[in-house]
């Protein structure tokens, strides 16, 4: 490494903001919960998944405008698919609600440039929309739950009725929102 490159990482690291810290550990701990999450299913231990899960988190928290957040989920979903086969299992809202954490601010730290802080109103609306995303995770896991434990013959016209009804839903809730100003 060259004088000048080390000279910038040196600045950057210094100038980096107490409110781009947090999103750092926030991008750390969530994805590496994400895997604590899927081993705890099955009590399968993955030291070697925390660890590579640890490092490329980081990196992508470093450099959050890489493609090193998708490796990360990448890996995680990989696990999961590979060790968890219980869809009822109350782990699996945690692992995706870590995931979405993840994703969100690794996003938003994309657009936060070293040395800046976000507006009080862009961190609430993030949260606000976390915490809704995580909601309808949780209710949607609820519904899978109940309907896995429920003994009933499948019945492909409510099921069908049932995914154009939540098509209408999202349709409807995306044109309301791109009528708005902002």
């Amino acid at each position: 490494m060259n004088s000048s490159a080390l000279q910038r990482w040196i600045d950057e690291f210094l100038g980096t903001t107490r409110q781009q810290w947090m999103l750092f550990l926030v991008a750390l701990v969530a994805p590496v919960s994400a895997v604590l999450a899927a081993s705890a299913v099955n009590e399968e231990w993955w030291p070697l998944g925390l660890a590579l899960v640890g490092i490329l988190a980081a990196a992508s928290a470093i450099q959050p405008d890489t493609h090193t957040a998708l490796i990360v989920i990448g890996v995680i979903v990989w696990r999961w698919l590979a060790v968890v086969d219980d869809i009822g299992t109350p782990w699996l809202p945690v692992a995706s609600i870590c995931l979405l954490v993840y994703h969100s601010v690794i996003s938003l730290s994309a657009s936060v440039p070293t040395g800046g802080n976000l507006p009080t109103a862009t961190l609430s609306r993030w949260l606000r929309n976390v915490v809704l995303g995580g909601g309808a995770t949780m209710g949607v896991w609820a519904l899978v739950v109940l309907f896995d434990q429920r003994d009933a013959a499948g019945n492909g016209l409510l099921t069908g009725l049932a995914l154009a009804l939540a098509a209408v839903g999202t349709v409807l809730i995306r044109a309301r929102s791109l009528n708005q100003p902002r």
